[in-house]
C-alpha cells in the first residue's frame, strides 16, 4: 500500500490556555499509534509532528521549515498539512474550511504582538482560501463513526487562523492539501477519544 504522507502540528501555551491539549496530542499520537493492533492497515505515515510557538512569528519559522524541508524537496507525493489548535469554549471538533486575510488578536502572542485588524498579508488580494479537501463528506463519515465533529467557516482571527491562511496558501502553491482543526478541552472529549479521533481523520483523508 503507498502510503499518504502527513506532517502534523499543535500549538503550545498560549493566554489562557497553559497546557495545551493539541500539543499533548502530537506528543502522543506516534506512541498511540505503535500500540494499535491494525496499525499496519493505516493509509497514512506521519512524517513529521511540531508544537508550534503561539506566535505570528511561530507560525512563519514553522511553514518555512516545512517548506524547505518538504514541500520543496517532495516531487511526487507531496505530504498534506494538519495542523491543530484548541478551542477552549467548544463542544466539537471542527473541521475549519477557510482561512481568512485577517489578523486581530484578541490577546498578545507569545512574542507580544498584537495585530488589530491587520490583513495577514497586505500584498495578496484575496481575503481567504478554502481547503481542497471534502469537509462535509469528512464531518459525515467522522458523525457516523460517532466522533463530535462539525464544519466551520470561522477558524478566529488569531494565530490559528493566521497559520490557516499562510498554510492554505502554501499548500495551493505545491499543490497539496491542508487542513486545520480546532478540538475542545480534554473535560469535553477525552484524550483516547481525540487520538482515536486523529487516526480516523487521517485514515479518511489519505483514501
Amino acid at each position: 500500500m503507498n502510503k499518504k504522507k502527513i506532517i502534523l502540528s499543535g500549538f503550545g501555551t498560549f493566554c489562557g490556555v497553559s497546557d495545551n491539549p493539541s500539543s499533548q496530542l502530537m506528543n502522543e499520537i506516534k506512541t498511540y499509534i505503535n500500540g494499535i493492533p491494525n496499525k499496519d492497515e493505516l493509509r497514512f505515515e506521519i512524517i513529521d509532528i511540531n508544537v508550534i510557538k503561539v506566535s505570528g512569528n511561530g507560525v512563519k519559522d514553522y511553514l518555512n521549515q516545512i517548506e524547505t524541508n518538504y514541500l520543496k524537496t517532495s516531487k511526487d507525493d507531496i505530504p498534506i498539512l494538519i495542523h491543530f489548535g484548541v478551542s477552549s469554549s467548544e463542544t466539537n471538533n471542527r473541521l475549519e474550511r477557510y482561512g481568512w486575510n485577517m489578523a486581530d488578536f484578541r490577546c498578545d502572542d507569545e512574542d507580544m504582538w498584537k495585530p488589530q485588524n491587520e490583513p495577514i498579508d497586505s500584498n495578496d488580494s484575496s481575503d481567504k482560501y478554502e481547503t481542497t479537501l471534502p469537509i462535509n463528506d469528512l464531518v459525515e463519515k467522522l458523525s457516523n463513526s460517532n466522533y463530535k465533529v462539525t464544519p466551520s467557516i470561522d477558524p478566529g482571527r488569531f494565530v490559528c487562523n493566521y497559520l490557516y491562511f499562510l498554510s492554505l496558501r502554501l499548500s495551493k502553491f505545491y499543490n497539496t492539501k491542508s487542513l486545520f482543526v480546532h478540538i475542545p478541552l480534554f473535560g469535553v472529549i477525552d484524550k483516547e477519544t481525540q487520538l482515536n479521533f486523529i487516526i480516523d481523520l487521517l485514515n479518511s483523508i489519505s483514501k
